[in-house]
């Protein structure tokens, strides 16, 4: 039976529902923001972002695909990385996650975690220092990940020399030193090994 307490009740609570669904639409819409960017101007930025964030020099051939799902971030396919105006690598997916603050501007989007999944890195005696150079970069509000990859040795003939296998691979910053951190857990030779290395300014 309908009354007065019963209509008000029924309005409140719709009022409640319709405040929280309203309340998930906005989020959802905010996180989707990304995908209206331009094309060029998203890979462009993200592009700097990585360099200056973590000294790597990209090159992207494939168009970026957005998700917020399980957390804003942007897939590429079969990107290049640059090193001394070299190619020294190959890779399958790129992943980027940013923060969830400022998605409303793309110049203001920060960098949060990187991952390279299924890389390739061919490296010699003039680049082999690519994953030590690494070490100055700034991990202070990120983080890079490296995925089942492997590093190929060569000669200056180009013939390989060893293959490495990265099982996977972390550049994190310790808060509490003060310093940066590389940890990698490896194969060679079918033998299991792990490397630290940190740079303590």
């Amino acid at each position: 039976k309908l009354n007065a307490a019963n209509i008000k009740k029924i309005l409140i609570n719709n009022k409640i529902f319709l405040t929280i669904f309203g309340a998930i639409i906005l989020f959802i819409s905010y996180l989707s923001i990304p995908n209206i960017f331009n094309q060029n101007e998203i890979s462009a930025e993200i592009k700097k972002n990585l360099l200056n964030k973590l000294n790597l020099e990209f090159n992207f051939k494939k168009k970026l695909n957005y998700k917020f799902l399980p957390k804003p971030h942007f897939i590429i396919n079969e990107p290049s990385i640059i090193f001394n105006d070299n190619k020294i690598s190959e890779i399958k997916r790129l992943k980027i996650f940013v923060s969830l603050n400022n998605l409303f501007s793309l110049k203001s989007m920060k960098l949060k975690h990187v991952i390279i999944e299924e890389g390739n890195f061919n490296l010699n005696k003039n680049n082999y220092s690519f994953f030590i150079d690494l070490l100055d970069s700034d991990f202070k509000d990120s983080k890079l990940e490296i995925i089942n990859s492997n590093i190929f040795y060569r000669n200056l003939q180009n013939e390989v020399l060893l293959i490495n296998n990265i099982e996977n691979a972390k550049y994190i910053y310790d808060p509490k030193e003060f310093k940066n951190i590389f940890f990698s857990e490896n194969k060679i030779f079918n033998l299991p090994y792990s490397i630290e290395l940190f740079i303590d300014k």
